[in-house]
């Protein structure tokens, strides 16, 4: 019996970062916080609070202030399929 399935939470995990990733993309504005993107998720900021912190990591975005993310261009290339 699998007590803890890795592969699937990982993909769950990336298809909500890629998610946050197309929001940012869609907003209207350049930059975008944590409870904007849950509101465009229609979720609570609580389901994905650490989810926002990762993407520097990947290069994908940036905080530019105080909590606000601005989308990086290895971020438009990775939801392009274009892996950097």
């Amino acid at each position: 019996m699998l007590i803890f399935d890795l592969p699937n939470t990982m993909k769950r995990k990336l298809m909500l970062m890629e998610a946050i990733l197309g929001k940012l993309l869609d907003a209207p504005a350049p930059l975008l916080n944590v409870p904007g993107i849950a509101q465009r998720l229609n979720t609570e900021h609580t389901a994905f609070r650490n989810h926002p912190h990762r993407l520097p990591d990947k290069g994908w975005v940036a905080e530019v202030k105080n909590g606000f993310w601005r989308m990086m261009n290895a971020g438009h290339d990775s939801l392009e399929g274009n892996q950097v």
